[in-house]
């Protein structure tokens, strides 16, 4: 393994273990299992170079049949040219590179906020799925009236965690980790 990957993970493991303690506290709002997949099947998949040339070792080892239908999947989209599409990776509702899938994917499910500070949630929400029971309708916006009404025993809390401020963390640069361009998933494919 290359010295950026071996930061990379290291990079990869504190972050998992924060994104772990967020899920944690909140768990009364998630509904995140095997199986759904919901968040793979719409979305556009910001990735890094780093990312993509990381994840891709362990796609190297899939079984030539899944590399074939990777391919095929990514070339349909392409030529859709679609801005929403299900993920490549993704195959009976599993993903093929769980193990080094890209930050965008870890993060999904946290509750975060913007570059202009508004809340965002994840679309799942308005699925009956994760943070559903304090989505008010009609706002199309989470409450934290609902979420007292119905005795919740943590509010949920929005962290600054998006995308782009994960790949800025201070951790990053001190373990001299580079990026590169970021581009929607199926432009590297």
């Amino acid at each position: 393994m290359n010295t950026n990957f071996e930061n990379y993970k290291k990079f990869l493991d504190s972050i998992d273990s924060d994104i772990n303690k967020i899920f944690e506290y909140q768990k009364e709002y998630i509904h995140c299992k095997k199986g759904c997949s919901l968040c793979c099947e719409r979305g556009d998949y910001p990735v890094s170079e780093l990312e993509f040339n990381y994840f891709m070792r362990q796609a190297d080892t899939l079984d030539e049949n899944f590399k074939r239908n990777i391919k095929e999947k990514a070339d349909i989209i392409k030529q859709k040219n679609l801005e929403s599409y299900t993920c490549p990776f993704l195959f009976d509702g599993e993903c093929v590179i769980y193990k080094s899938r890209p930050l965008v994917c870890r993060l999904f499910g946290v509750l975060t906020e913007d570059k202009t500070g508004h809340p965002v949630y994840p679309f799942c929400a308005e699925e009956g799925l994760n943070f559903s029971e304090v989505f008010d309708e009609t706002t199309r916006h989470l409450s934290l009236d609902l979420a007292i009404k119905k005795n919740f025993k943590v509010l949920p809390r929005f962290c600054k965690l998006s995308y782009q401020v994960v790949l800025n963390l201070p951790l990053a640069k001190e373990l001299n980790i580079e990026f590169g361009k970021t581009k929607r998933l199926i432009d590297f494919l």
